[in-house]
């Protein structure tokens, strides 16, 4: 079986990252580069209209384990080299972290950007809706062991629930604003394919979108003061009664990512999801004897603060039909967050979904400003490791950039918008050996450096004085791979109101010995670089063990996931994107299936006790 195969109907041959050998047909999976332009990408709605939810940034999967599989009478190869691990980051530009939420009266459109081989081809676009029914029925199948036939799959799952549209993509590989009508309410699934000379099926790219039956509005204050609670308030636009259940989760803008790494050793007992350090499967007990258990609300709440983190957010579920919440907000650290609103209702699901931004401010905050004109945070020299500095002419209302050409700190330069005219003044960047001596507490994480920043006498470095200011810094990869750091979690750390704020930081670019970031500050002050370790690293298996593993997999049946040991000659950089955006979807699948099981299977649970008093 081959790992990696062209499609043969193309002018010109597009490379595929995996394939699946049914037993009726052989499915292609093509690439996604990480252009977003020409990466294979489907894109839903305009960026600028209509109701969208911020998804999490980054969103990044890494893969570890082999690279052939044989299931339930299927076999897979996945084009990458034996040993190798990869990761895909999802494209950063608006269109791709905002998703559009449809209402039924909102026309659906659909962009496609693919890459330049594939000029006017004729392509399959397959919408399906995606039902209790349809999950259930595709999970049993995975339980089950049985997933050799590809069209009894199809016709099992998505029965009549789909419809096809034929579509010739234009010189540039691409569809622009392709018109689905309008939708009646509910999850559905895009799958875009092209049938093959040789009856195979390759598929380009796929996306999952939301249609919801009503507009929710969601009534919250734009700002808190830390160590106040949040009260919010929910309605359903045009809803008849109030018979659904709210929940509303609050994360820090910071922690709202989705870092994805599959690990694998050869076998189904061997193999973990981990999402944001959480193993998915072990947290909340997934595995073919239990899916469908039941979880309380309680529990429920409980699972869904483990995967947002201790003091990154908090969440609310209400009883049915309550639609005031109040979420537990007073020990959390100010900085902006993110707000979700969710409403379900018993009989159709999803109904209602939106999203708006909070953010905790500092106690006496609207006083703090005006009692701090000068700031000053001399450090005693014997705690000085570097310093730099350099001068410029600030003018009130204009925007100032400091360089610091000489590269002796981590930053290297800060810019601001002044308020006021100082002239020609000096901006002072210092490495510090440990944490400044104005500094009570040391923050969270592994350190990198701490760093002081002033501007001229202090005044400067005060927010009352300037506005929009930006430090640039750097961080060692040499660094980043001894500490096994999590180049995701590296952010600018800002002590202010005696207590470290982590500030809102961005990767700008990177060479060959180092990261570069931006980070957005209301002033000048002491500054930590902080990030959190990769705590789960995969230990290298040796081919022994592999094959050990393969051996007693293989005597256990087709119930688990047998592996193979060929290896292939090492492919390029690329082969990540590849293989992680496979493994994306099918993960994304079965995500959604074990919910949409354990969400009905609890529903027969209170029936049958029901009809059992």
């Amino acid at each position: 079986m081959a790992s990696s195969a062209p499609t043969v109907a193309c002018c010109e041959e597009t490379e595929t990252i995996a394939n699946l050998n049914f037993t009726d047909k052989v499915v292609y999976f093509l690439d996604h580069t990480s252009d977003p332009a020409e990466g294979n990408w489907i894109v839903m709605g305009c960026p600028n209209e209509g109701t969208r939810i911020q998804l999490p940034t980054p969103m990044k999967l890494t893969y570890n384990g082999p690279k052939h599989m044989e299931y339930g009478g299927a076999k897979g190869a996945l084009n990458k080299c034996e040993e190798e691990s990869y990761t895909i980051t999802y494209p950063s530009t608006r269109s791709y972290t905002t998703h559009p939420i449809f209402l039924p009266t909102e026309k659906v459109e659909m962009s496609f950007y693919g890459e330049p081989a594939l000029e006017n081809e004729t392509v399959d676009i397959y919408l399906i809706k995606l039902t209790s029914g349809c999950a259930h029925e595709l999970l049993d199948s995975f339980l089950a062991g049985d997933i050799r036939n590809l069209n009894t799959l199809f016709e099992e799952s998505a029965g009549e629930e789909y419809k096809k549209y034929s579509v010739k993509l234009d010189e540039c590989g691409d569809i622009s604003d392709y018109n689905l009508g309008l939708l009646d309410a509910g999850q559905y699934c895009i799958v875009m394919v092209q049938q093959n000379q040789d009856r195979s099926l390759t598929v380009l790219s796929s996306t999952a979108f939301v249609v919801t039956e009503h507009k929710l509005c969601i009534s919250s204050p734009s700002s808190i003061v830390k160590g106040k609670d949040l009260d919010i308030s929910m309605s359903l636009e045009g809803a008849a009664g109030n018979d659904c259940t709210y929940a509303a989760v609050l994360i820090k803008e910071q922690a709202y990512k989705a870092n994805i790494e599959i690990n694998s050793n050869g076998t189904k007992a061997g193999t973990s999801v981990i999402v944001n350090e959480v193993d998915l499967i072990e947290e909340f007990d997934i595995n073919s004897s239990n899916y469908r258990s039941k979880l309380t609300k309680n529990e429920l709440q409980t699972e869904i603060q483990t995967l947002i983190g201790e003091g990154k957010g908090a969440i609310a579920i209400g009883e049915v039909g309550q639609d005031k919440l109040s979420l537990t907000a007073f020990d959390l650290p100010v900085g902006c967050y993110y707000l979700l609103v969710g409403a379900y209702s018993p009989e159709k699901g999803l109904v209602g979904l939106n999203q708006t931004e909070v953010e905790i401010k500092p106690k006496g905050s609207s006083k703090s400003d005006d009692k701090k004109d000068k700031e000053d945070f001399t450090e005693p020299e014997k705690n000085i490791k570097k310093k730099d500095s350099c001068q410029q002419f600030v003018s009130n209302g204009k925007k100032v950039k400091f360089y610091f050409k000489n590269a002796a700190t981590p930053v290297g330069y800060i810019e601001f918008y002044s308020r006021k005219t100082a002239g020609r003044i000096t901006a002072f960047v210092e490495e510090l050996k440990g944490k400044s001596s104005k500094v009570t507490e040391e923050p969270e994480g592994e350190v990198y450096k701490y760093i002081n920043i002033q501007v001229g006498d202090g005044k400067l470095s005060s927010s009352k004085n300037i506005k929009d200011a930006i430090v640039g810094f750097k961080v060692s990869k040499e660094w980043i791979d001894e500490n096994h750091i999590d180049t995701d979690t590296i952010v600018l750390q800002h002590y202010t109101e005696d207590q470290w704020n982590p500030l809102k930081t961005e990767k700008t670019g990177e060479d060959d010995e180092y990261i570069y970031f931006e980070a957005e500050t209301t002033s000048f002050s002491p500054f930590a670089i902080v990030a959190s370790k990769n705590i789960l690293l995969i230990e290298e298996k040796t081919g022994g063990d592999e094959d050990h593993s393969i051996s007693d997999e293989k005597q256990q049946g087709n119930s688990e996931i047998a592996m193979g040991s060929d290896t292939s000659p090492v492919e390029d950089g690329n082969s990540g994107l590849k293989i992680a955006s496979f493994l994306l979807g099918a993960l994304v699948i079965i995500a959604i299936g074990a919910i949409i099981k354990k969400r009905t299977a609890e529903k027969s649970e209170d029936e049958n006790s029901e009809k059992k008093t």
